[in-house]
């Protein structure tokens, strides 16, 4: 400054004055743009974000690394805090489905021990480590990365991993106890069932493929899922055809027997069940009817509703203050303390509080919204595992001590999970007038406002922004040969300042700002005493060139597809978001809107309606018709797949007796993946009983009894492969798994609330469509096959039967 103020100005006579005569010079700071506070003390934000395709991990340990040399050089008393880390939520994510797939592994390998003991589960449970092994190194050929998804899809996967292994594996030991040799046995075996084993995993792999072609972001957020399914089946398969077979041909064991092996305990009470439903087979069949529709009727009456994903505890809540236009940001910054000072009340529930003044903390375009009138609270809570109680039951007290805040728009907001999909109430109201959509908008909040569940009402249409316009007379203006754009710089730079250069000193530059001092631009009259040049080099006066004014503009214009639209957004709280969103839609009906005007719903709701056009409308059909195709490939016929199919509505039963007794609302994206995988998975076991059945019928078996004996036969792996893909999923939907990096047991992960509810419609599904299909199936197809003898249709038998006995001979096609 001492430089500055021996700087000399020319005047228009050509006399030098020094700057000091007409200006004070001095060192100060611009206007306050922003606070910052982190748990109540002063602090600098700095925000780090990576570049699209980096991997975060190696990025947030540099960072780690930087802040520690930091930590030596900063003076006395500074601290460095890391307040939120998304390599920390990554790494636990990582490291809590680990832990699932680890889990699921132990209780697979338990199961198989259990029921086929030590050598047969072992071959089969190399299955596992082998698939995944090919698995991995495809997955990695393919350049995706281990992220929470393909982990999620690895869990989905890890039971089925071992069905066709177990299948064959199983096979091969029968043939081996009836006295045939290792390679042999292997050989026979692996023969018998290869076909149904190709065709089931086939079938499953079609459920997951039209997944692969889900659009837009949704698409893009769970694309990993069909596509590390497929690639793990695959592997499986490959393993069960030809690594299992060669294991079995060198190290299956067990005794030999010349004659097949008595039937156990468990193997005699479910032959006289299946011998009771063929026996009554329009009761079985009505009953199974029955049940279905009781328990969708039962779900619509008494079920939890529908959402579009799953609520889960929030590890953040974000608390933005939104004052009126206008207000200064000391103002401002006064409200956003107060709300510290009652957050801090919560201090044993949350870990950090960080405050930010000047930014909403919302992002639009990429960008964060900020203004003096905007701040934002960011709440971090505890970490998941050393919380006392539930983060989503802190959020509403919150909001709760908010409530009686007045002078500005408190917003408390969940941090959102998965990819963005928008409020759960967005109501657009589109048309031409601001003062119209303005007065529309207030109506529809009244209407809406004591809605049950509704919280965080806002428009995005802020109020009013008071201004004060300077009017110029441009008549007098040009009498006066002054240019209206000089007048506008002349006001800018008094009000505001204008930088004109840049002062430098060693390493540091400083900018040069010309400013009227705050004693000349605190009045309009001051302002009015302004002298602008004209066009000759005179001083005109600025009250002789127009007049000041006070109005209101506008904050915000917003615009979807060049329309304007002003956007009331809410979100739910102890009710669920299609609830809540159908009793808004009632309300707004009476909303009058005028000629010109029209009301459109979007945010969750629209992708919402999206997401089931795509799973239930599209993917599932085509799942469906490309499984059948599949199944009349393998048994030349469509009668058997029709019955197989049984088993995908057999499931639906299963489905929602777990969100039943979970009291879980259906998930449109977890229980419609479910659902459809279940499609691909419970045809399995339809498959490799049906197509027992029919090859005891070409060997020369009576109906009947031909249904009977592959259903005894069949029991132990159509169980089995039921019960492993059930426990591979039991840790993701309970929660209990066993910690593989500190060997603990641990009792509720914070991923299962995510993927729980696919994981339970996969297990009840699955559980549900086992135990059906074991009676149902060969109920349904004795009772068509014998419709078909009866009235002369071709397709479950050879054309020309006429007898009811079933017997298919050796040379039938069918």
């Amino acid at each position: 400054p001492e430089e500055v103020e021996t700087l000399q100005i020319v005047s228009r006579d050509g006399k030098p004055i020094y700057l000091t005569d007409i200006a004070t010079v001095r060192d100060t700071f611009k206007d306050r743009a922003s606070f910052s506070r982190l748990d109540g003390r002063d602090s600098i934000t700095i925000s780090v974000q990576k570049r699209i395709g980096a991997d975060i991990l190696p990025i947030a340990d540099h960072i780690k690394v930087i802040l520690a040399e930091a930590r030596k050089l900063a003076p006395k008393g500074t601290r460095f805090e890391i307040t939120l880390d998304q390599s920390d939520d990554i790494r636990m994510m990582v490291s809590d489905l680990e832990n699932n797939i680890f889990s699921g592994f132990v209780l697979v390998v338990l199961v198989l021990m259990l029921f086929m003991g030590w050598r047969t589960s072992m071959i089969v449970a190399l299955a596992i480590p082998m698939s995944m092994l090919i698995s991995f190194t495809v997955i990695q050929a393919l350049g995706y990365t281990l992220n929470m998804v393909v982990l999620f899809a690895l869990i989905l996967a890890l039971g089925m991993l071992v069905d066709n292994a177990i299948v064959i594996v199983e096979n091969i030991f029968r043939y081996r106890e009836k006295g045939f040799g290792k390679i042999q046995a292997a050989m026979k075996g692996t023969a018998e069932v290869g076909w149904p084993v190709i065709t089931s995993t086939a079938t499953t792999i079609a459920a997951f493929s039209p997944l692969l072609f889900w659009p837009d972001t949704m698409g893009d957020f769970m694309k990993y899922i069909p596509i590390t399914v497929i690639i793990t089946l695959c592997s499986s398969l490959f393993v069960a055809m030809v690594i299992s077979p060669t294991i079995c041909s060198i190290a299956a064991g067990g005794k030999r027997h010349s004659h097949e092996p008595r039937e156990g305990t468990f193997k005699l009470g479910y032959r006289r069940l299946l011998e009771t439903a063929l026996n009554h087979r329009f009761v079985t069949v009505s009953l199974t009817v029955l049940l279905m529709v009781g328990l969708v009727t039962t779900y619509k009456k008494r079920g939890a509703g529908r959402e579009l994903f799953p609520d889960i505890d929030p590890r953040s809540v974000i608390v933005n203050i939104r004052c009126p236009q206008g207000t200064n940001i000391y103002e401002t910054d006064r409200l956003t303390r107060i709300v510290e000072r009652r957050i801090e009340s919560f201090r044993e529930d949350i870990k950090h509080v960080v405050a930010n003044v000047g930014s909403s903390g919302e992002m639009i375009m990429g960008g964060a919204t900020g203004g003096p009138h905007l701040g934002n609270i960011t709440v971090v809570f505890h970490d998941f595992k050393d919380r006392s109680r539930p983060s989503a039951d802190v959020v509403p007290e919150i909001r709760a001590a908010l409530a009686d805040l007045h002078g500005a728009e408190i917003k408390v907001q969940k941090e959102q999970h998965g990819p963005p999909t928008g409020a759960p109430v967005s109501v657009r109201i589109i048309g031409e007038d601001f003062d119209v959509l303005e007065r529309l908008g207030e109506e529809g909040k009244k209407l809406i406002a004591d809605v049950s569940g509704l919280v965080n009402l806002r428009s995005d249409l802020e109020a009013k922004r008071p201004e004060i316009v300077f009017r110029p007379d441009r008549r007098r203006a040009m009498r006066l040969g002054v240019n209206t754009s000089i007048i506008g710089q002349f006001l800018k730079t008094a009000v505001f300042g204008r930088k004109v250069g840049t002062y430098r000193q060693f390493n540091d530059e400083y900018d040069i700002t010309v400013r009227l001092p705050v004693s000349h631009r605190r009045e309009i009259q001051d302002l009015l005493r302004l002298r602008i040049p004209n066009e000759s080099g005179a001083a005109v006066p600025l009250s002789s060139l127009g007049t000041f004014e006070y109005r209101g503009g506008y904050g915000t214009i917003n615009r979807i597809d060049q329309k304007r639209v002003v956007t009331l957004t809410a979100d739910n709280e102890n009710r669920q978001a299609a609830a809540v969103l159908k009793d808004v839609q009632q309300r707004l009906k009476k909303l009058q809107l005028p000629r010109g005007y029209e009301i459109r719903f979007a945010g969750e709701q629209e992708e919402m309606e999206k997401a089931m056009g795509f799973l239930f409308i599209r993917a599932l059909p085509i799942a469906l018709l490309v499984i059948v195709l599949i199944l009349v490939t393998q048994f030349n016929t469509l009668s058997v797949p029709l019955i197989i199919m049984t088993t995908v509505i057999l499931s639906t039963i299963g489905v929602f007796t777990g969100l039943l007794i979970n009291n879980m609302p259906f998930g449109v994206i977890m229980t419609g993946v479910g659902m459809i995988s279940l499609a691909g998975v419970v045809v399995n076991n339809a498959i490799v009983l049906l197509a027992y059945t029919r090859q005891l019928q070409r060997e020369g078996a009576e109906l009947v009894e031909a249904a009977i004996r592959a259903g005894v036969t069949r029991l132990r792996p159509v169980l089995l492969t039921a019960v492993t893909t059930i426990l591979g999923l039991m840790p993701m939907a309970t929660g209990v798994s066993f910690d593989v990096h500190t060997m603990e047991l641990l009792t509720r992960s914070e991923s299962s609330q995510w993927w729980a509810s696919m994981a339970i419609a996969v297990i009840y599904g699955l559980a549900f469509a086992t135990l059906l299909t074991l009676v149902v199936v060969p109920t349904l197809y004795v009772m068509l096959y014998r419709a078909a003898v009866r009235f002369g249709f071709g397709g479950l038998r050879k054309s020309g039967e006429t007898d009811e006995s079933g017997v298919i001979p050796e040379t039938s096609g069918s």
